[in-house]
C-alpha cells in the first residue's frame, strides 16, 4: 500500500513555497520537489447576481434532484477509482442526499459508493442545462473570463517556463465548459482548442467567443492532438467515473511534445473547511460535496498517487478555494440570514488568502509532466 508524506517549512512563507513530496510503496522512496502556489484573490460576490435568491432556489433544486438521482437504480463501485482499493477497506464518512462517500485508507481519497450508472451521469452533464447555467451566463461571460480564466493563463504560462524555459505553443483544454479558458488563452496569443460534451456550452462558445469546439469523447479524439504541450482539466476529473484513463489519453498528447508536456487538473480537495462547514449541513449543499458536481474529492495524496500511476510526475501544485464564501452560506442556511454572506466582499478576499496559505482550502490544481522530462 502506498502512502504520501511532505517535507514543507514550519513557519508560513506567504504565497509562494516549495514541498518535497514523498511516495513510499513496500520499502521503496520516492521525491518529488513541489512548487506551491498558494491563494487567488477573487471578489466571488461580484461574479453573483440576485444572491440569496438564487441560493434558496438551488438548494431546493439540487436536494430534489440529487434525491431523485441516487433514489434509483445505480452501481455499487467496489474498488477506489484512484488506486483500486477495495471499497470494502474505506470507511463511510458522509451521506449527501443519498450518496454515501467513503474515503480509502491509502490515500484519503474520497468517492461515491453508490453513484448512478455512467450512462445516467453522462446524460447529465451532457442535458443538464441547470449545471450548465453557470458558465453559460452571456452577462457575466466577459467578468468570469477576467476574474477566472486569465489569471488560470497567467499562472498556466509561469509554471510551464519555469518547468521547460520555455513558453507553450499548443493548450489543449478538456471540459471546456463554455469556453472562457480557451478564450483567455488566445487572447494571450497561444494556440488553444478546447473539447467539450454538451452542446449547449459548444453553442455559447459559438455565439460570445467565435469558435468551435471539438464534441468527442477525449479518450477516442486524443490521437488527433498528439504533440501538444499542455492538456487541462479545469473541473473534469472529479466527474467521471476513471479519471485514470482520461490521465492515460492525456500522456498519449503531452508525451509528444517537443518542448515539454504538462498536464494540469483543478480538483475538489476533501481536507478543507468548505469540507467541515457542508458535512455539519449537509442537506443545503449546492456545490462542492455534491454528488451529481462531484462524484469524488482528492486530498493531496490522492492527487499525486492518480499522477504516479499514470505516469506523471507532480512538479507544481496551487492552493485557492471558495471556502469562507461556502461557509458563510452554510451559515446563512442554517440561520436564514445571509447578511454575513452579502455584506463582507473585501473581507471574504482577504480572509480566503489566509485559509489558502495554510492549505485548508477546497481547491487543487495539480500539475504534472511524463516522468521522461
Amino acid at each position: 500500500m502506498s502512502k504520501w508524506f511532505k517535507q514543507s517549512p514550519l513557519t508560513n512563507e506567504g504565497e509562494r513555497t516549495q514541498e518535497i513530496w514523498i511516495r513510499k510503496d513496500n520499502g521503496n522512496s520516492n521525491e518529488f520537489p513541489v512548487d506551491l502556489y498558494l491563494g487567488k484573490k477573487t471578489d466571488l460576490l461580484t461574479l453573483k447576481k440576485n444572491i440569496v435568491e438564487s441560493i434558496k432556489s438551488k438548494v431546493e433544486y439540487y436536494n430534489k434532484s440529487r434525491k431523485e438521482l441516487y433514489a434509483g437504480k445505480g452501481e455499487f463501485v467496489d474498488k477506489c477509482p484512484v488506486s483500486g482499493i477495495s471499497t470494502d477497506k474505506a470507511t463511510e464518512i458522509a451521506d449527501i442526499y443519498g450518496a454515501k462517500y467513503v474515503q480509502t485508507p491509502d490515500t484519503g481519497h474520497v468517492y461515491v459508493k453508490n453513484r448512478p450508472t455512467q450512462k445516467t451521469i453522462h446524460d447529465f452533464y451532457l442535458n443538464n442545462v441547470t449545471y450548465a447555467a453557470t458558465y453559460t451566463d452571456k452577462s457575466a461571460a466577459e467578468s468570469r473570463l477576467n476574474a477566472i480564466a486569465v489569471p488560470w493563463v497567467t499562472w498556466t504560462l509561469e509554471v510551464y517556463e519555469k518547468q521547460f524555459g520555455c513558453k507553450p505553443k499548443r493548450i489543449l483544454d478538456v471540459g471546456s465548459g463554455a469556453g472562457h479558458f480557451v478564450e483567455a488563452c488566445r487572447r494571450a496569443g497561444l494556440r488553444a482548442e478546447g473539447i467539450e460534451l454538451s452542446e449547449s456550452s459548444r453553442e455559447f462558445a459559438k455565439e460570445i467567443w467565435g469558435f468551435e469546439m471539438d464534441a468527442r469523447d477525449f479518450i477516442k479524439a486524443a490521437v488527433d492532438y498528439e504533440g501538444y504541450d499542455i492538456v487541462t482539466f479545469w473541473g473534469l476529473l472529479e466527474h467521471t467515473p476513471n479519471p485514470g484513463r482520461i490521465l492515460d489519453a492525456a500522456y498519449q498528447v503531452v508525451s509528444k511534445s517537443e518542448n515539454g508536456g504538462m498536464v494540469i487538473s483543478k480538483l475538489p480537495r476533501w481536507d478543507s473547511l468548505s469540507s467541515a462547514s457542508q458535512r455539519l449541513n449537509p442537506e443545503t449543499i449546492i456545490r462542492h460535496i455534491d454528488p451529481m458536481g462531484h462524484i469524488m474529492l482528492f486530498t493531496d495524496a490522492s492527487a499525486a498517487e492518480l499522477y504516479y500511476l499514470h505516469k506523471f510526475k507532480p512538479v507544481a501544485a496551487w492552493y485557492y478555494g471558495m471556502d469562507v464564501y461556502e461557509t458563510l452560506m452554510q451559515i446563512g442556511n442554517s440561520t436564514g440570514k445571509y447578511d454575513a454572506l452579502v455584506d463582507t466582499g473585501s473581507f471574504q478576499v482577504e480572509l480566503q488568502q489566509f485559509v489558502d496559505e495554510a492549505r485548508f482550502s477546497d481547491g487543487l490544481t495539480i500539475v504534472g509532466v511524463p516522468f521522461d522530462k
